[in-house]
């Protein structure tokens, strides 16, 4: 039997308009539309460090009804997915 861990980031193709805001997200190899944004904030940490956090958090509502945590990683540009 194989573990894994729960509730880790996974990286995403997520495109996203020029406001930065996700337009669809790439999930088991198909892209979802977004229909709406639930919610959005930034999380700034630990910037005194070597390895600083800055992250912009949207929770979307794909086309389906399913909701999904994203997160643009200013530090190195890559989109994450939760869930």
């Amino acid at each position: 039997m194989t573990l894994r861990a729960l509730g880790v980031p996974r990286r995403a193709h997520v495109r996203a308009g020029p406001d930065g805001v996700p337009r669809a997200v790439e999930i088991r190899g198909s892209a979802r539309a977004v229909s709406g944004i639930r919610d959005d904030w930034l999380v700034q940490d630990l910037w005194w460090t070597d390895r600083p956090v800055d992250r912009h958090y949207h929770e979307v509502v794909l086309e389906s009804g399913r909701v999904v945590l994203t997160y643009r990683d200013h530090v190195d540009g890559s989109w994450y997915v939760h869930g």
